[in-house]
């Protein structure tokens, strides 16, 4: 067999794979789009099995009055957030996010701020610790943070956080305060510091309550983000 021979059937073998990859596509296209163009197609499921789906997990039998505050955050929020720096009448950022009950025992949160710096997305998750008798905040974010706090409340509507950690031989202290002063509006500041330096500002925002979108129970809310691109110098994130 000439080279040249061998180079078309490789190429005819090739072909036939993919050939047969999109017919197995094709064939399980329908199975996983429903059709366009119908009304009737496109309505939610209903009946006992829809509502099963869309019905919320009940409260754990664990769950207490301590675990119940928490759901004041609750909620779909929009925000805008002045950065240090930024003009007291011209904030740089804007956010949304959507605070979750859970259970009974944990909000969680999904958030995403549009800041001077491109776009920035985390997820939080409040609880009360029942053996240690004090409330946590953890904060995973898209530039590989992963920050525990620990909290206090300061009275009826305003949530403390703070976190201390070592990082490149320098310790890191932050501060996240949730206060909410209406029913509707949620405020919160995050202030950072160095070693014992007191405390600086790194940015504070105002939130207020929207709609959830249509089809979608309970409630939700928010912690606080670094600036997008800026991370604190040692790297942590609320």
């Amino acid at each position: 067999m000439s080279a040249r021979t061998g180079q078309w059937i490789l190429k005819a073998m090739i072909l036939l794979a993919a050939l047969t990859w999109l017919a197995a596509l094709a064939l399980a296209e329908p199975a996983r789009i429903p059709a366009q163009g119908g009304a009737d197609q496109q309505r939610p499921v209903q009946g006992a099995q829809g509502q099963q789906a869309q019905r919320p997990p009940q409260p754990s039998p664990f769950a207490g009055p301590e675990d119940e505050r928490l759901s004041i955050w609750t909620g779909m929020w929009e925000e805008t957030v002045r950065f240090a720096g930024d003009p007291e009448d011209k904030p740089s950022g804007t956010g949304k996010w959507r605070a979750a009950p859970f259970y009974g025992l944990y909000v969680v949160i999904n958030y995403e701020l549009k800041g001077p710096e491109g776009l920035y997305h985390a997820h939080g998750v409040m609880a009360y610790d029942h053996e240690a008798k004090s409330y946590h905040l953890w904060w995973f974010d898209d530039g590989a943070n992963i920050n525990e706090y620990t909290g206090t409340w300061k009275d009826d509507s305003t949530l403390v956080f703070e976190l201390k950690r070592t990082s490149g031989g320098k310790v890191f202290r932050e501060r996240i305060t949730y206060s909410k002063p209406a029913e509707d509006e949620v405020h919160s500041k995050i202030e950072q510091a160095f070693g014992t330096e007191p405390f600086k500002l790194y940015l504070e925002s105002s939130a207020h309550r929207i709609a959830l979108p249509e089809g979608q129970g309970g409630n939700p809310q928010r912690p606080q983000q670094q600036r997008p691109g800026k991370r604190p110098p040692n790297g942590q994130n609320p």
